[in-house]
């Protein structure tokens, strides 16, 4: 069993590290965008972006997780039959969606959804690329997953982000081809990962359509949908709605503000991929709940330093020199006061990743299609409100308060389900000592000096403070330490 538990916990390391490599190279188009292209331009690119997104969901019906459900280790050619039965499908969908999309393009462009400028039908001829080459590479990626390939899995996905990357440079900064040229290095991009797919798809391809297999994997695959265009609705409904109310250059700011948050996202991410095989395999330990009281407490912590340490310094960071002038462009700066509620939010999210464990240890999964529908509802609610009244902060607090709900509404049910007496009191104390920190130093006089000594103290301060209200113990911070300081010392 431990040795069971070891592999997965190093498959989910491998996942989990080049995760968070691609998500730092995709953030790298941040700088890049705020100085070669114009908010609008930003706009337009987050709001084809975010309905990709949600088309994303209606290419695959649901197969990616059939596919998985039905795929037999044991049974080579059971499984073949299943990739292939579900490929065609989403193979024949994907031309069908794509070609209506395309026929369509005009009418489409000028939905008040998307509201692109430039040659807005092209636009979205190009875009309608993107959603068929990532459906026809979604179902490979599945079955090297399936297939206990994580490093070829990892390999592949960093390849397709590095060629994006570069791509948008030659295209973007040397040809000058703007939106155009964010659009097309994602399609070359997916491409030439899909070339490189070729062999295993081909080679799982061999099994015929299996119409009965097919129809009960839709019947698997289909009710995850509502809940899959949930989950994407608290991600990236707000895009849109922002487009509607405020016009592109408002998405654009906020979009580039928005992903200035990076390193709360990339805490959670990581921690989410470890996350999950650790509880599993404690969850039969005598002290598991009082375990996972700990780390809740810790994990808020970790956040906290995040926070101060992101907030705190963004300001300078953003003026530091980069391709084509600023880290982010000066035009962007006026948007870096919803980068703490970002966080903020992140920091939510990363509670309800640790709230789950309880449903899959009791594998009371049901609860979550809910809780995701309930947490779009108030995004958008939320949204539709606030925007109008408070601007992109206004979209940054609708986050917050998804991210909120999504916990109280997930909490109510874990109470019952698998109770655990989290210690909250500890967990408040160190979000209200990071936020008070936080406004401590916003107060003090803008002078340089003053503000850069203050953020340099803040984090140690904070760690300080919280020892000394019993967060946490000495004994924390010296298993955060090397092993080597510590026997120095």
């Amino acid at each position: 069993m431990q040795a069971t538990i070891r592999s997965l916990a190093s498959d989910t390391a491998v996942y989990g590290v080049s995760s968070v490599i691609q998500r730092f190279l995709t953030f790298l188009l941040t700088p890049l965008y705020t100085n070669y292209l114009t908010k609008g331009e930003i706009g337009d690119v987050t709001a084809i972006y975010a309905m990709i997104a949600f088309v994303n969901i209606v290419y695959s019906l649901g197969l990616e997780p059939a596919y998985m459900r039905f795929f037999d280790r044991n049974d080579a050619a059971a499984s073949t039959r299943v990739f292939g039965t579900a490929y065609r499908i989403v193979f024949l969908l994907g031309l069908a969606v794509t070609a209506l999309t395309m026929l369509f393009a005009s009418p489409i462009a000028a939905s008040p959804w998307l509201q692109l400028q430039g040659n807005a039908s092209t636009l979205v001829m190009t875009a309608a690329l993107i959603p068929l080459i990532d459906a026809l590479i979604l179902l490979p990626f599945a079955r090297l997953r399936m297939l206990r390939k994580p490093k070829r899995f990892a390999m592949l996905r960093l390849f397709n982000v590095v060629v994006n990357v570069i791509l948008n440079v030659v295209l973007v900064i040397v040809l000058g081809w703007r939106v155009q040229g964010v659009l097309w290095a994602g399609v070359i991009a997916s491409a030439m990962t899909l070339l490189l797919l070729m062999p295993d798809i081909l080679e799982a391809l061999r099994g015929s359509f299996d119409r009965a297999m097919a129809i009960d994997m839709l019947r698997f695959g289909l009710p995850t949908v509502p809940s899959n265009l949930s989950s994407i609705m608290v991600q990236v409904a707000d895009r849109p709605i922002m487009l509607l109310l405020m016009g592109n250059a408002a998405v654009g700011m906020y979009q580039t503000n928005f992903r200035l948050a990076i390193p709360m996202m990339l805490v959670v991410t990581v921690f989410e991929y470890a996350w999950k095989p650790f509880y599993l395999h404690h969850r039969d330990d005598p002290q598991a709940k009082d375990l996972f009281v700990r780390v809740l407490t810790l994990f808020t912590v970790g956040c906290g330093i995040v926070f101060l340490g992101t907030s705190l310094w963004m300001p300078y960071i953003v003026k530091l020199p980069f391709i084509g002038g600023r880290f982010i462009n000066p035009e962007y700066w006026s948007g870096l006061d919803i980068v703490p509620i970002i966080l903020f939010a992140y920091f939510f999210n990363g509670v309800f990743v640790n709230l789950v464990a309880g449903f899959h240890i009791t594998k009371r999964t049901g609860y979550f299609p809910i809780v995701t529908g309930i947490a779009a509802v108030v995004s958008v609610v939320a949204t539709y409100l606030l925007v109008p009244v408070m601007g992109i902060e206004g979209a940054a607090w609708a986050k917050v308060a998804a991210y909120v709900v999504s916990v109280i509404a997930i909490a109510i049910p874990l109470s019952r389900i698998y109770p655990v007496r989290y210690d909250v009191v500890r967990v408040g104390a160190a979000v209200a000592c990071a936020g008070i920190i936080y406004a401590v130093v916003h107060a003090l006089p803008p002078h340089d000096t003053i503000q850069i000594a203050a953020r340099l103290v803040a984090i140690p301060l904070y760690l300080v403070v919280l020892m000394a209200v019993g967060v946490i113990g000495v004994s924390t911070l010296r298993s955060m330490l090397p092993s080597r300081f510590i026997q120095r010392s």
